[in-house]
């Protein structure tokens, strides 16, 4: 695909947001070939750059979403950089902001002060709960989402989560909601105010689950995916390597266990609870441990099985799988270099930049000369 077949070509996004929400969704919009403008705080920064690993002194986080972002230095607290970043607005297709809500508006950056300027504006305010009077002062990360959701519960009832399911959920829900807006606005010719609220992000992954214990049923989730019944768990095999087997359909089932040799043995057990899902358990295992786990998954591949080796994150960003499907490229790093990772979120319809996340205030004085030179502040 070349760079004028990207969906957003030509699309500007001035981009307020801090932290790992608005990241998630600047990555997405870069990768369908949006010019993102970053805006940050002179000295500091987005507090993405501070988060640790670092390369080059930059966060590694920074370094993966940002790629192909522009970084100009703005202090909102000064009436001259508002002033530009109101210029910016008035070029923009979309602005995204993740303050405390009320913030845009107590320094006259806010929807209804920027519609008259820009009409066609896409305006997206990123924040815990939305901007209703009764939550729009409630501060609230991650975790305290996750935990508020019951999604804490659902997947970690002993510990913490390692990854982040309201910011990452949040802002690829904003992403949709951008692209609609966008939509929209070819229909009217007018943008429009986005609230997404960070709680979403995790009450996305709940939906199910929140069903089932408003109606009072049977937990169904629970004893699909959290049981850890027979047909959907893990199993170490014989060099120690763990495989994980989602046979939930019967055909599935049933092929599992053909391929174990066992389907005269178990075959009315694949949900099995309590004692008798243990012995079924260890009988599998038993069997697994005939055997090392790529030629099990080898064998399980040539059948079209639902079963895959349980990978740590160093191991499959190197997967062939990821590879193949062109999710894996290279990160190029703003010190030069460049580590495997992510590539584009959408190897159809974009592409990862190659250009690195950029250094801080990189690109302000070319911004604020095209600003000037268009008639802005």
């Amino acid at each position: 695909m070349t760079h004028s077949e990207l969906p957003l070509e030509g699309t500007l996004v001035v981009d307020v947001s801090r932290m790992l929400p608005g990241a998630v969704l600047a990555r997405q919009l870069i990768d369908l070939g949006a010019r993102l403008i970053k805006v940050e705080e002179p000295g500091a920064g987005d507090p993405m750059r501070m988060v640790p690993p670092y390369f080059d002194d930059v966060g590694l986080g920074f370094a993966v979403y940002l790629r192909g972002a522009e970084s100009v230095c703005l202090d909102l607290a000064s009436s001259r950089d508002r002033d530009r970043l109101r210029g910016l607005a008035e070029r923009a297709d979309v602005l995204v902001e993740s303050f405390r809500p009320g913030t845009m508006e107590g320094w006259g950056l806010g929807h209804a002060d920027l519609e008259p300027l820009n009409r066609r504006l896409v305006w997206c305010s990123l924040s815990s709960y939305g901007r209703a009077p009764e939550v729009r002062r409630r501060v609230a990360h991650d975790l305290n989402l996750v935990a508020e959701t019951g999604a804490l519960t659902s997947m970690s009832p002993d510990g913490l989560p390692r990854i982040q399911l309201a910011d990452v959920g949040a802002g690829l829900l904003a992403g949709s909601a951008i692209l609609a807006a966008l939509l929209r606005r070819e229909r009217t010719g007018r943008g429009g105010r986005i609230d997404q609220p960070l709680a979403a992000g995790a009450l996305a992954f709940m939906v199910w689950r929140w069903a089932e214990s408003v109606a009072g049923r049977e937990q169904v989730v629970d004893l699909l995916l959290g049981s850890g019944c027979p047909c959907y768990r893990t199993y170490r095999c014989a060099d120690g390597g763990r495989i994980a087997v989602a046979a939930l359909e019967p055909k599935f089932w049933l092929g599992f266990l053909e391929l174990l040799g066992l389907s005269d043995e178990l075959a009315s057990e694949a949900f099995a609870v309590g004692p008798e899902c243990a012995r079924v358990v260890a009988r599998i295992e038993e069997r697994l441990a005939e055997g090392v786990r790529e030629g099990w998954l080898r064998r399980a591949n040539e059948r079209e099985l639902p079963m895959s080796a349980v990978r740590e994150a160093a191991d499959a960003v190197a997967d062939p799988l990821f590879v193949a499907a062109g999710l894996v490229g290279p990160v190029d790093l703003p010190g030069g270099g460049e580590l495997p990772g992510v590539g584009s979120l959408f190897p159809d319809l974009g592409r990862a930049p190659r250009r690195p996340a950029p250094k801080l205030g990189e690109h302000t004085e070319a911004v604020l000369a095209e600003l000037a030179s268009a008639g802005g502040s």
